[in-house]
């Protein structure tokens, strides 16, 4: 895993451990994770969704793994030869959830705004309903761009009211950084797959 001395010093340690707080409590995220109310929401169930994610011998981060509601299948969906990384800002649900998985991931524990990845490394990111969680979605949207290769791919699967009136100024600096390659909406949910710009010149 290429990750750059520049990030390290950048890294901010002394949050992730002094407890990062998210908008969503973790109950309810144990909540959304049953199939009856995802399917009411108009959310998909988890080996389903991992389709969104193009299959293949890639370096692959997943942002805000959480629990691991996506981990597995996502590991799988990638096949042989793939890495996943698994990354969130809490370090027993990090330990937790590499101890469950076994063999294939690597854990990391990050900041998904300021993220341990060489610039131009990772070849597809995954965040699933966790960019719209962190206290600056702007910030983490270009901090992607950032460690994505030209031509790199992005998954992400938004909670619409988490949003909070930002939907627009997001695809804006989506659409200024990336080209998308497929969409979906849902009554509480957009979906989107994209691709990273090519530099230019």
């Amino acid at each position: 895993m290429a990750i750059s001395g520049e990030t390290r010093k950048r890294h901010r340690e002394p949050a992730v451990a002094g407890g990062v707080r998210t908008r969503t409590p973790s109950w309810a995220y144990r909540l959304f994770s049953q199939p009856v109310l995802r399917a009411v929401l108009g959310w998909d169930f988890s080996a389903r969704d991992v389709r969104w994610v193009r299959p293949g011998p890639r370096l692959v981060a997943e942002i805000g793994a959480g629990g691991g509601f996506y981990s597995r299948q996502l590991r799988e969906r990638l096949g042989p030869g793939a890495r996943l990384v698994v990354v969130d800002p809490f370090p027993p649900a990090v330990a937790r959830l590499c101890a469950r998985l076994g063999q294939g991931p690597s854990g990391v524990v990050a900041d998904g705004l300021c993220l341990p990845f060489a610039s131009g490394s990772l070849e597809a990111l995954f965040y699933g309903y966790s960019l719209e969680e962190f206290a600056d979605p702007f910030a983490g949207l270009r901090e992607a761009a950032r460690v994505l290769r030209p031509g790199g791919q992005l998954v992400m699967f938004l909670w619409r009211p988490m949003l909070r009136g930002r939907r627009r100024a997001l695809l804006e600096l989506l659409d200024a950084n990336f080209v998308v390659d497929r969409v979906s909406t849902g009554p509480q949910n957009i979906r989107l797959a994209c691709h990273r710009r090519e530099a230019p010149g």
